[in-house]
């Protein structure tokens, strides 16, 4: 942040401030500086009150959602969205304990937002250690009992937009249930944060009964009316159907089989980190695999530790990637070829 001559005094005044609760690590310091100099000088800017609130409010809940998930860092959490209707004894709410079930057999967390329906549907298949909930204050909709249980596992929102910032940034899969405006919202936002690389790519399963067709005429939907017109001719790749748990749970485990993530460095690279060093003759086909999918300049880093593992990191630069569902096709691929 550039700053006008007279706020020479502001910044001077938080570095003692900073240095005095010993916060000293390079990166932190610049980001908590910045951080305390956008808000001094937004508050210099004569803002109302109710502008201030959503500001402080939205910070706090995430805040708060972070020291929740410090500890379950390393673990694979999926997000499940659904109908805070469904009642106890529709197949979509078996469907949904059965699908939460076998994902906390394999280890999975699952995140819900809290509530009746299929949040406690995939709460209750989980178990209470193996769930999270991201609750929204509303008068009309309660957390459901399985938080008696693990209160800490529990954190209450009273904003959309910092319980949904959550919910995709903890998920390493999000799987969707069907369900109203509440559902569509949180799939639209999704699948847009996914279409414009503003969240990683990972699997977007949409989940209905053997015989459901709510997703299928959903799928029908996008294809007559937004394919080709209003979203690219890959963008409808960014989700799977399925319909049943074991073919969404395949479908979870095949898009981490080999690859493990990414991450982009200044726009213009990407580092992906699979799960097993590649021979000479796979990085060949990686790089051929990646040309395919407008990504160029492949460069084997090196080998790193993560917990209860290793990885194996390879950088790519970008060549004007537009569609970033080519990164989840890209990621298709090195598990299905090599």
């Amino acid at each position: 942040m550039e700053l006008l001559p007279d706020n020479k005094s502001l910044s001077d005044d938080i570095d003692v401030i900073l240095k005095k609760h010993n916060i000293d690590s390079s990166d932190h310091y610049l980001i908590l500086k910045e951080f305390l100099l956008s808000t001094v000088l937004y508050h210099w800017e004569d803002p109302l009150i109710s502008d201030l609130i959503p500001l402080k409010e939205g910070m706090e809940e995430i805040r708060n959602a972070m020291k929740m998930f410090k500890k379950y860092r390393y673990d694979f959490k999926i997000s499940v969205f659904g109908s805070a209707r469904t009642p106890k004894n529709h197949p979509l709410y078996q469907l949904t304990m059965e699908f939460a079930q076998k994902a906390s057999l394999k280890k999975y967390k699952i995140i819900t937002g809290a509530g009746p329906g299929i949040m406690e549907a995939g709460n209750l298949g989980a178990g209470a250690d193996n769930s999270f909930g991201l609750g929204l204050k509303l008068p009309y909709e309660n957390e459901n009992e399985i938080f008696r249980q693990r209160p800490d596992h529990l954190t209450l929102f009273n904003n959309f937009y910092s319980r949904k910032h959550t919910f995709y940034r903890e998920a390493d899969a999000v799987v969707v249930f069907p369900g109203g405006f509440g559902t569509m919202d949180e799939i639209f936002q999704g699948l847009t944060t996914l279409q414009t690389g503003k969240k990683r790519i990972t699997p977007f399963i949409l989940v209905d009964e053997p015989n459901g067709t709510f997703w299928k005429e959903f799928d029908a939907w996008i294809n007559k009316n937004m394919q080709h017109l209003y979203i690219s001719g890959l963008d409808r790749s960014m989700y799977n159907i399925c319909t049943s748990a074991d073919e969404a749970l395949k479908r979870i485990d095949d898009f981490y089989r080999i690859f493990h993530s990414y991450l982009t460095l200044n726009d213009n690279e990407i580092f992906f980190q699979l799960k097993k060093k590649l021979s000479k003759q796979e990085e060949e086909l990686l790089e051929q695999i990646a040309i395919e999918n407008d990504l160029t300049e492949m460069l084997y880093v090196r080998e790193r530790y993560y917990p209860e593992t290793a990885l194996f990191v390879y950088r790519f630069s970008l060549n004007k990637l537009r569609d970033f569902v080519k990164i989840k096709l890209f990621i298709e691929q090195i598990n299905q070829r090599l």
